[in-house]
């Protein structure tokens, strides 16, 4: 797919000012102010994420009072219900808030729906299964905020209900609940306040524990945040940065016997611990099983302090990602026949009643990746289609779906990836609201992706020094993506493929040449005839047998026009 390269570019002035000020060379002073870091302060807060500059929990609209309900649950030995979600941010966060519970004395419960039993969300066999179980208070991590009939039943049966969550309120405000805890209430003080649902689970740890001998407990759960924030693909900035570069390092030390049986089931015990790894090893398996089984096995993993148990558990994650794998690869090749007998310039909205629930929203994914358009896809049963949609960037799901809420039975979600259901022959109705709504909301240039190329240098200039610079900024994601370079009229030496489709080659400008590989591009061999190219890539460290090479991760290729 055709690519706009986009170059950022700095006042030359400024640009040398910084380098010279901070000694640091221009390509990254141009990486760190792409990323609006233009202080001395600024750089080094961000260079040097510390648990000192998290914001404080307190912040939090209803923080005061989710607090003082819960230490009252604690001062009476009240029984307590977690009810959670069934992805690796709800799972997360359910373990977390169990586990802070616990540590202060209670022995909560917790409910963790099944995707294709209960649907989505906090729900009514919920607020009756607390209701059996004598439970006076429920507590809801990463869900909750649309829960308005359900938290009047509580209410009407004397139990309270707290809600911690991160989803978007909708336009009819909130649930009338004791406590709802969400940064994205119009009424945060919050400066930050893209958090996930296990982020903000873990403000109400902090706030929870700062005041006891247990203080520094909040800070032991971090691995587990870091594992939930990646998951949500919340952009990795300000307490995000801070919490997943510090439980990255806890994961590192291999303090939670969960997590460690997992990198040891899947094989990925002695690599070196980083977003990277997380978003394709662990998370697909925690996410595995809630979207084809049920998930409380995954709570019962992180809150372990059985190795042997750990490890039975682990391992059968490992067994339904590999189930979650093909029935993956069946929907989405069923998905790419029917594109290929339909339009795909709009909106993109397929179904059938055929595909698993569980797998349509990383089928979605991919499709909206391949070709940047909204994807919703929807399994039907009964004559109510269930969806996950995935966005890009210029489009917003969630604003959209609210123009489309008289269609729908249930919707929630973000910019970028929602859910939702409605009647099934109310589809075609959808589509065509849905692509009335993307063609007024969109230009011409949305329909392209990007390539956002932080700074253009020379070959000359790429060395360890400056492989080490952009290192600092780790970790990467959404919000502080890995940076990429770009070099113009570049020559291509020694094509090749190896590994599993890679393109190996040397890049060569002048008299300086460097070693690159392209990772899943072996495709491009074919078509590299021009004599000369432009490039964007990644320099990095290639650590092999002991020593260390320059080399470049190649990201974009395109013909050199002089």
């Amino acid at each position: 797919m055709h690519r706009q390269w986009l170059v950022s570019k700095t006042n030359a002035e400024f640009l040398r000012y910084l380098s010279q000020r901070l000694s640091i060379s221009n390509a990254f002073s141009q990486i760190l102010i792409n990323r609006g870091l233009t202080t001395q302060e600024a750089i080094k807060e961000f260079l040097n994420p510390s648990l000192d500059n998290l914001q404080d929990p307190y912040l939090l609209p209803d923080m005061d009072k989710a607090v003082q309900r819960l230490k009252s649950a604690i001062r009476n030995n009240e029984g307590i219900l977690v009810h959670g979600d069934y992805d690796a941010d709800g799972l997360t966060a359910t373990a977390l808030m169990v586990s802070t519970l616990r540590s202060l004395g209670l022995k909560p419960l917790y409910h963790i729906p099944d995707r294709l039993k209960d649907g989505y969300g906090f729900n009514k066999d919920t607020v009756e299964m607390a209701k059996a179980y004598g439970i006076g208070l429920i507590m809801t991590v990463d869900c909750g905020i649309t829960a308005f009939d359900e938290v009047l039943m509580a209410n009407a049966l004397g139990i309270d209900v707290i809600i911690t969550d991160h989803h978007e309120p909708s336009m009819a405000g909130i649930p009338d609940a004791f406590a709802v805890v969400n940064p994205k209430r119009e009424d945060c003080r919050c400066k930050f306040k893209e958090l996930s649902g296990v982020g903000v689970a873990f403000k109400i740890a902090q706030a929870l524990l700062q005041d006891s001998s247990n203080h520094s407990d909040a800070y032991q759960l971090l691995d587990i945040v870091a594992l939930g924030t990646v998951a949500d693909i919340v952009p990795l900035v300000s307490d995000n940065r801070v919490v997943v570069t510090h439980g990255l390092n806890a994961i590192d030390r291999g303090e939670r016997v969960g997590i460690k049986a997992m990198l040891e089931a899947s094989g990925f015990s002695n690599r070196e611990i980083n977003t990277g790894l997380l978003s394709f090893s662990l998370i697909p398996r925690i996410n595995a099983m809630g979207r084809i089984a049920n998930a409380s096995a995954v709570v019962e993993l992180l809150l372990s302090d059985d190795m042997d148990r750990a490890i039975m558990v682990a391992s059968e994650l490992d067994e339904k990602n590999r189930e979650r794998q093909r029935i993956e690869g069946t929907v989405y090749q069923e998905a790419l026949s029917m594109l290929a007998m339909q339009d795909a310039n709009g909106v993109i909205v397929l179904s059938s009643e055929n595909w698993h629930p569980g797998v349509i929203g990383i089928v979605a994914s991919r499709i909206a990746e391949s070709f940047f358009r909204p994807t919703f896809l929807f399994s039907i049963k009964d004559g109510i289609a269930k969806g996950s949609a995935r966005s890009i960037p210029a489009f917003h799901l969630y604003n959209a779906l609210e123009k489309c809420q008289q269609l729908l039975i249930a919707y929630g979600g973000h910019k970028q990836a929602a859910g939702l259901r409605m009647q099934s022959d109310k589809l075609h109705a959808f589509k065509r609201t849905l692509n009335s709504i993307f063609m007024d909301s969109i230009n011409k240039e949305d329909l392209s992706p990007r390539l956002n190329i932080d700074a253009s240098i020379e070959l000359q200039d790429i060395n360890l020094n400056l492989c080490k610079e952009i290192a600092l900024l780790e970790p990467f994601g959404t919000g502080n993506e890995e940076p990429i370079l770009g070099a113009r009229g570049l020559e291509i030496l020694y094509p090749r493929i190896v590994g599993n489709n890679h393109l190996k080659m040397k890049l060569r400008q002048r008299f300086h040449t460097v070693d690159t590989i392209g990772f899943d591009m072996g495709d491009m061999l074919e078509r590299l005839q021009d004599t000369k190219v432009d490039a964007a890539f990644t320099p990095c460290i290639n650590n092999w047998e002991g020593g260390q090479s320059l080399q470049l991760n190649l990201k974009g290729i395109r013909p050199y026009v002089d």
